[in-house]
């Protein structure tokens, strides 16, 4: 009898079915993923213009309840009916007058960069600046309501 040697095959690597099926899983993955990621982004974009303008509810109030009128904003060296603010950041810019009557008033930041460009973030007053609203339903911000941080929703 002859002996018969059997030999056992290794397999190396991978199949091809398996690459596609990873390939497959890795585009799902993707197309999720990069709108939630751009939309992150934008919110984050959308913050910046809140900040800014947070900054200025304080000064606002202030020089409101002790002019009976709203300042102009500008960025150096003000007159006696300008108080001085950071208008610009790097995804939004602040316009330089509040418009309105004192008590009442609005102030908005347009946006300059990313998915929400050109569109408004704004603060209403009602009261001289003891409260803002930042929602889109105060009529001044015309961004999305997915954008905005969650105290303007």
């Amino acid at each position: 009898m002859k002996s018969m040697k059997l030999v056992k095959k290794v397999q190396q690597g991978f199949t091809l079915i398996e690459l596609m099926i990873v390939v497959a899983i890795i585009g799902i993955l993707a197309a999720v993923a990069l709108p939630a990621y751009n939309d992150y982004t934008t919110r984050a974009q959308v913050s910046e213009a809140v900040e800014l303008l947070g900054g200025l509810k304080g000064p606002l109030a202030a020089y409101g309840y002790e002019n009976n009128a709203w300042p102009t904003l500008v960025a150096k060296d003000p007159t006696a009916t300008q108080i001085v603010a950071t208008l610009t950041g790097k995804y939004s810019t602040v316009d330089a007058a509040v418009t309105g009557a004192f008590p009442t008033g609005s102030i908005a930041a347009t946006m300059s960069a990313g998915q929400a460009k050109t569109l408004l973030v704004g603060l209403k007053t009602a009261d001289g600046g003891q409260t803002w609203d930042c929602t889109k339903a105060n009529g001044v911000t015309t961004v999305d309501i997915k954008w905005l941080p969650q105290a303007c929703k």
